[in-house]
């Protein structure tokens, strides 16, 4: 895997994020699409697993240390290091266990994916958070109303993974990555 391409890939995808968050968000909601997931899922769809689960380790860090945590009080926001880096970790493996089972190439794989795998992350993450508020006080989490947010980002990000798998898959080959055949003894049709 080439990091350089990936690490300017991802630099390019989180200023679109950061960027683009509050023009995408539906209303007056924080339901915004990741555009990172979708980074993610394709790299987790061609990638050796040590090097899908580096990257999206990567990924959710960046995310961690971009995404700070209101606070009640009125002081400085909060940033906390590992509630996304695990729920992509996790996201990660649940591509590596159903990739398998998936046309690899396919845009409509990259959107499905990236809503589920933006489900289990932002499960992750919000459970994480639910737990931190029982320690922190001064945190402002709702984790129900999170929650039912998120799920709606969840849908955003895979409409916005079908979108972004047009663009990313075609950049696998300069980031080193290549999807082969998708099962052992594979035939090639004539």
């Amino acid at each position: 895997m080439n990091w350089v391409v990936f690490s300017l890939i991802l630099w390019g995808l989180m200023g679109l994020e950061l960027g683009l968050k509050d023009a995408l968000r539906l209303g007056e909601t924080p339901v915004a699409p990741s555009f990172v997931m979708a980074l993610a899922v394709v790299v987790s769809l061609a990638a050796p697993p040590n090097a899908a689960l580096w990257a999206c380790l990567a990924i959710g860090v960046t995310l961690d240390l971009t995404n700070p945590i209101e606070v009640i009080a009125g002081g400085p926001d909060r940033t906390v290091l590992g509630p996304y880096a695990l729920g992509y970790v996790l996201a990660c493996q649940l591509v590596l266990t159903m990739r398998g089972l998936m046309m690899r190439k396919n845009i409509l794989t990259v959107g499905f994916l990236a809503l589920f795998c933006s489900l289990v992350s932002h499960v992750v993450v919000t459970a994480i958070f639910a737990i931190r508020m029982r320690y922190d006080a001064g945190v402002l989490f709702l984790p129900t109303q999170e929650l039912m947010w998120r799920f709606g980002s969840a849908l955003y990000s895979g409409v916005a993974g079908v979108v972004l798998g047009a663009a990313l898959l075609p950049l696998l080959g300069s980031m080193g990555l290549s999807i082969g055949p998708a099962r052992r003894f594979a035939r090639r049709a004539s």
